[in-house]
């Protein structure tokens, strides 16, 4: 996964080095200081918690039911 990150998911609101500060549209960088949210440096790390997971589907023709 960390291996196949876009250009977009590249920012500083992922970035493993970053803590979002409430309300505001800044982080707080442990090396740059007060950044902006969609800034980017060479340093990024991504943190895949701070990724929104995204919904799977469930197949519509296919019922599973488990007896306990």
């Amino acid at each position: 996964m960390k291996d196949k990150i876009e250009e977009t998911e590249k920012i500083c609101a992922y970035c493993e080095k970053a803590v979002l500060v409430r309300e505001s549209e800044i982080c707080i960088c442990r090396l740059n200081g007060a950044v902006p949210q969609n800034g980017s440096c060479k340093k990024f790390e991504l943190d895949l918690l701070k990724l929104a997971p995204t919904p799977r589907k469930l197949p519509d023709d296919e019922t599973v039911f488990f007896d306990i």
